[in-house]
C-alpha cells in the first residue's frame, strides 16, 4: 500500500516570541470549498525546554533482528536496517507491539536514547487530551455532545460560538481558527486554565472567517483543545483526596486519575516536571513522557478495553470540511479526537484503522487496528524533527506490516 509522506507536522513546537508572532504573516488565512484552496502551513522546529531530565534506568539491550513473541517469530532484520540508514534521527527509541503480548515485538535502542528518558513530546501531547476526554465522557461525566456552558459560566448564549461543543474542540473543528504558531494565553502558565479559556472565548473566535460556525472548518491550531481543557476541569465535580479546604480536582489530577494512574503510566506529566505543574498547562505541546509510558497508552488504545469507543474515539471528523490551517503534507488525513487519521486520499479515511499523533521533536506514536500493531518513534531532534517522524513512520510502517505477515510459529 503506497505511504503519503508527511513533509511537515508541527504545532507543539510554538514559543511565546516575537519571532513567532512575525511567523504568522506568512500563513495566508483565506481557504475555500475545496482542498486546492487550503492554507498549508509550514512550521519551523523550535528547540526544546531546557532542563529536560533522564531518568536513571538501566540501558536496555538492542533488539535482535528476529524475536520470539507470543508463539511467533518476527524477522526484523528490513526494519532495523531502515532505523540505521536514517542519519537524520542519530538517537532514538523504537517500540512496536500488539495488544494480546505483553512482551514488545520489538524493542531497539539506536545511540543514546534510553527507554525511561523523560522528554518533550510537542503535537504528540494532543492524543493525551484526547484520551483524557473520552475516558471522562465513558465515565459519565461529561458527553461529546455537551456545550461549553453553564461549566464555563463565560460562554455566550447568542451567535455560532454558543454552539461550541466538546466534540469540537478535540477535533480542531470549534471555530477558533489560529495559526498553530499565534500565541495567547495558552503559553502563560501562571494564569489558571477557566481563565485562558475565557481569553481564547473572548478574543480569538474567528470572525474573519466566514463560515466558522462549529463543525463547518478544521483549522489545527491550540485554541479550541485549550478550551476543551478548561472545560474538563470545570465539569469535573469529584473533589482532591486529602485537601482541606475542599477543592475540585485540577486539570492535572483529572489526567493522573483517569489516564496515567490507570496504565501505570509513572513519568507522564503534562509540564516540565524539572519546573513543577503550571496551573495553565499548555494542552496543544506541553506535556513529556518516556518511551516506556507512551507505549503503554498505544497499547492501551489497540487493546479496546481502556476505551471502549474506539470508533468514536478515533473516527475522522473533518471529512468534507473547509480546510484552514494544517501542517504542510497532511492535506489527505483527516483529524479525530487528538490524533490524525491517516490515508492516502481523503477518501480512504473513512475505512481507516491508522491513527496517530506526530510532535515537532519528531515523537510518533500510532495505532494500526487492522494490522493490530502499535509503534512508537521516540526521539527528541531539535531541527527538522517535525519532518523526519512522520517521514521515518511512512518507512517503517511497510516495513512492520511485512514482518507482521510473514512471522512464523515459533
Amino acid at each position: 500500500m503506497g505511504r503519503t509522506v508527511f513533509m511537515c507536522l508541527a504545532a507543539g513546537a510554538a514559543v511565546a516570541s516575537v519571532a513567532a508572532f512575525a511567523a504568522q504573516s506568512s500563513f495566508g488565512g483565506g481557504g475555500g470549498d475545496d482542498r486546492a484552496g487550503k492554507v498549508v502551513v509550514q512550521l519551523p522546529a523550535s528547540p526544546p525546554p531546557a532542563g529536560n531530565p533522564a531518568l536513571v534506568a538501566v540501558a536496555p539491550a538492542l533488539a535482535d533482528l528476529s524475536t520470539s513473541v507470543g508463539g511467533f517469530t518476527y524477522d526484523w532484520t528490513a526494519l532495523q536496517a531502515a532505523i540505521d540508514a536514517d542519519t537524520e534521527v542519530p538517537n532514538g527509541y523504537f517500540i512496536v507491539g500488539n495488544a494480546s503480548d505483553p512482551d514488545y515485538l520489538f524493542a531497539y535502542e539506536k545511540g543514546s536514547f534510553d527507554i525511561d528518558r523523560v522528554t518533550p513530546l510537542a503535537s504528540a501531547s494532543k492524543w493525551f487530551a484526547g484520551a483524557l476526554g473520552m475516558r471522562m465522557a465513558e465515565a459519565g461525566i461529561v458527553s461529546l455532545e455537551d456545550t461549553m456552558a453553564p461549566p464555563l459560566a463565560f460562554w455566550t448564549t447568542s451567535g455560532t460560538k454558543k454552539d461550541v461543543k466538546l466534540k469540537h474542540t478535540l477535533s480542531m473543528t470549534s471555530g477558533f481558527n489560529a495559526n498553530p504558531l499565534v500565541g495567547g494565553c495558552q503559553l502563560l502558565p501562571l494564569m489558571t486554565l477557566y481563565n485562558c479559556a475565557k481569553d481564547i472565548h473572548d478574543f480569538r473566535y474567528d470572525i474573519l472567517r466566514p463560515g466558522n460556525a462549529p463543525g463547518a472548518q478544521f483549522s489545527y491550531g491550540p485554541h479550541g483543545i485549550q478550551v476543551a481543557a478548561a472545560y474538563l476541569e470545570a465539569k469535573d465535580v469529584s473533589t482532591a483526596p486529602g485537601v482541606v479546604p475542599t477543592r475540585q480536582r485540577n486539570f492535572h489530577e483529572l489526567f493522573l486519575q483517569h489516564v496515567t494512574a490507570p496504565l501505570g503510566m509513572t513519568n507522564t506529566t503534562w509540564y516540565n516536571p524539572a519546573t513543577g505543574a503550571p496551573t495553565n498547562p499548555w494542552v496543544a505541546g506541553g506535556a513529556f513522557s518516556t518511551p516506556r509510558d507512551y507505549a503503554k497508552l498505544l497499547r492501551a488504545f489497540l487493546d479496546g478495553s481502556f476505551i471502549v469507543d474506539m470508533n468514536a474515539f478515533t473516527q475522522q471528523r473533518t471529512a468534507g470540511l473547509t480546510r484552514l490551517f494544517i501542517p504542510a503534507g497532511a492535506v489527505n488525513w483527516e483529524y479525530a479526537l487528538g490524533s490524525f487519521v491517516e490515508c492516502d486520499t481523503p477518501s480512504d479515511c473513512a475505512a481507516s484503522k491508522i491513527n496517530s499523533s506526530p510532535g515537532a521533536y519528531g515523537w510518533t506514536g500510532w495505532i494500526d487496528r487492522e494490522t493490530g500493531y502499535y509503534a512508537l518513534i521516540a526521539t527528541e531532534i531539535s531541527v527538522g524533527g517535525d519532518r523526519k517522524g512522520v517521514e521515518l513512520e511512512q518507512v517503517m510502517q511497510d516495513l512492520i506490516e511485512t514482518a507482521i505477515a510473514n512471522r512464523t510459529p515459533s
